[in-house]
């Protein structure tokens, strides 16, 4: 689950927030789409966004690829336009047999 306080000092006609998991491998990089939302007005002022992601479509991936250093990507959009994009770091480890996504300080 990730939830986003922000604020636009324009009206956004169609904002969309899009989210992504990059897992980057020594050799490939995987980017593993999460979800989006559908268009909204947005007026000028203080805002809430959260959105939970149920699976992280990894499962094709091998473990080295996923229990490694990623990115997750919050972009929000106005059309096709990228207002802002909001990064972060991840560090995904394995304790007791059990995957756990670490996000690390902006």
């Amino acid at each position: 689950k990730v939830g986003v306080d922000f604020s636009v000092d324009t009206p956004l006609a169609a904002a969309r927030w899009e989210l992504r998991y990059v897992a980057d491998h020594a050799h490939r990089r995987h980017v593993i789409d999460l979800g989006k939302t559908e268009p909204v007005a947005l007026a000028s002022g203080a805002h809430h966004f959260e959105h939970e992601v149920s699976d992280f479509g990894v499962s094709g991936l091998k473990k080295s690829v996923v229990v490694n250093v990623g990115l997750f990507l919050a972009v929000l959009f106005d059309g096709d336009e990228e207002v802002i994009q909001i990064s972060m770091v991840t560090q995904v480890v394995e304790k007791d047999g059990t995957i756990l996504r670490l996000v690390l300080n902006p």
